[in-house]
């Protein structure tokens, strides 16, 4: 209570209210009281009667409502308080009692005039030993001066010899931050309890719907992105004096985000991850993840689409099979299948299955492919060159060197699940896969080890080097078809090839053309270490010498796959 001589001077007890501080339970000030109960009698606080005055209405006070100054009810989430916003409050101009003495002496009426008509003045002491506050804005707090320090007028400023680093507050900011609020009605609107645990529950039930929808990663990304977006609603909500709550409705989704993924990693998701596991083994992944993600069980059925047939064997199985234990050969076809199917499976394709020795794979299915037909054939060059790899290692193959035939064409096929009705499989079907199968027979013919189809190359596109071997009519069909021995990616060529290449496409021009002589020629220039060449001299030396009938066609008839 002030000193008798202060009650006099001050007018009396119109002129006099309190004005102290509630600290929270960290000890920071963020709310100031409207009204104190003294001697059982109601008094406005210091601020409360400031701010009324200078907006010329009474406080008005309600049981229900609170305080209102005119039409401006002052919320507060604490009944009779008012939450300071000190970004609205900005700063408070600050004056030096002592030149404002020297500018009353000077007769400067223009610069009270300027800075004091019309305003709420308080006096008060910025010491650092009194009425010091840790408030919500200590962390904004700067070195040095407190407040806006304006333009003197009698006397110069005198400025501090070192930089003072504050967490707090003289206490007639804070006075005047809520002055400032109550007049411009910038004070802060906070949720209440009922709001805050409705945001926090909403929050929670977000992040536990999102783990159960999505991927354990994908789930903690889209939740931290979210608290993202809910970080910045809440700034820009604070831009307006709304405080949103923060930290706790992101923390109780944190927690319930935890909470679900355990619960889906121990309990929801074990039966899930146990079939994906042991369906690994059988099917491809993205088959898998078909199923796992349909809500309805798989039915028999197909659908026509345009893919490509990967068909493999190893050259002369049977040759050194009958010579190993069926351990020592499973051993072997495990280590070769397996460093295969790791390529097919790399550039998209889908090990449909597997016969004895043979790999049959599908490019463009089951998930949508565009470039199926080059994948197949990055897929072919690079398992020539892994099994090359392999035989140099005496070790892969227990001392045998294997090689292998592949087949690739391109065409519509019928993919589907095709089986009975109790079983089936995920498998592919038509004449262009009948086709594929052939193409892999005939590369012993020309004894190449990779063969495609005129689609695939079309389909391939011109990313890859290639040489035409021949028309071939296989068994079962009565057009003739146009093969083609991929050599490399487009400008990988070795020079070998090169030269093999050009001479080949000579020799098959002038073979073509019923010049059989000078096929023969071209072709031996490169017969010694090109196969495909060797094979042609050889035929094309036989026509020279014994010429075909007038209605011979460039067409050679595979008798057998």
């Amino acid at each position: 209570m002030p000193a008798p001589g202060q009650h006099t001077a001050a007018g009396g007890q119109a002129n006099i209210r309190p004005l102290n501080f509630y600290n929270d339970r960290d000890d920071v000030v963020r709310r100031v009281p409207l009204m104190f109960t003294i001697d059982g009698v109601p008094s406005t606080s210091m601020s409360v009667e400031l701010a009324a005055r200078a907006l010329g209405v009474r406080p008005g006070i309600s049981e229900t409502q609170g305080m209102s100054l005119g039409d401006y009810r002052i919320p507060g989430r604490v009944p009779n308080t008012l939450t300071l916003n000190f970004d609205g409050g900005g700063d408070v101009p600050t004056f030096s009692l002592g030149d404002l003495r020297a500018c009353a002496e000077k007769g400067d009426t223009e610069y009270f005039r300027k800075y004091f008509e019309g305003k709420v003045v308080i006096f008060g002491t910025v010491l650092d030993v009194e009425d010091r506050h840790i408030t919500s804005k200590r962390f904004a707090t700067a070195a040095g001066a407190e407040g806006a320090q304006v333009p003197r007028c009698a006397t110069p400023r005198v400025l501090a010899g070192g930089k003072f680093v504050r967490d707090s507050i003289s206490g007639v900011y804070g006075h005047a931050t809520a002055v400032n609020n109550m007049i411009r009605r910038e004070a802060l609107v906070e949720f209440g309890n009922i709001g805050a645990g409705a945001a926090g529950a909403a929050v929670a039930a977000l992040a536990a719907l999102v783990a159960l929808l999505l991927p354990p990663v994908g789930a903690t990304m889209a939740y931290v992105g979210f608290g993202a977006v809910w970080t910045a609603a809440a700034v820009l909500a604070f831009r307006y004096s709304v405080v949103l709550p923060l930290v706790d409705p992101l923390a109780v989704g944190f927690v319930a985000l935890a909470v679900t993924i355990g619960y889906r990693f121990g309990v929801a998701d074990k039966d899930k991850r146990f079939l994906r596991k042991i369906f690994a083994l059988y099917l491809a992944p993205a088959v898998i993840e078909r199923m796992m993600a349909s809500e309805n069980p798989p039915v028999l059925g197909g659908e026509a689409r345009i893919v490509t047939v990967y068909f493999s064997d190893v050259a002369g199985f049977s040759s050194f099979s009958e010579k190993m234990t069926p351990a020592e050969l499973v051993s072997l076809m495990n280590e070769y299948l397996s460093a295969m199917t790791d390529i097919i499976e790399q550039h998209g394709g889908f090990v449909d299955k597997y016969i004895g020795d043979a790999i049959v794979a599908v490019f463009g299915a089951p998930l949508d492919d565009p470039d199926h037909a080059a994948n197949a054939l990055r897929a072919a060059l690079a398992c020539r060159v892994r099994l090359s790899e392999m035989n140099q290692n005496p070790a892969a193959f227990q001392g045998y060197k294997l090689g292998q035939r592949i087949g690739l064409n391109s065409g519509e096929a019928l993919v589907g699940n095709i089986g009975s009705r109790r079983r089936f499989n995920y498998t592919v079907m038509g004449d262009m896969v009948n086709l594929a199968s052939h193409l892999e027979g005939a590369n012993k013919y020309f004894a190449t080890s990779i063969m495609a189809s005129q689609e695939t190359v079309e389909r391939a596109g011109p990313d890859f080097a290639w040489r035409e071997l021949d028309s071939i009519q296989v068994k079962g069909r009565a057009q003739p078809i146009n093969i083609y021995e991929p050599l490399a990616e487009a400008g990988r060529e070795t020079p070998e090839q090169k030269v093999h290449a050009a001479a080949y496409a000579e020799g098959l021009g002038l073979w073509r053309a019923r010049n059989f002589a000078g096929a023969a020629e071209a072709f031996a220039r490169v017969a010694a270490t090109d196969p495909p060449s060797a094979l042609f001299q050889k035929r094309a030396q036989e026509f020279a010498q014994e010429p075909p009938d007038t209605d011979w066609q460039p067409v050679n008839a595979l008798e057998g796959k």
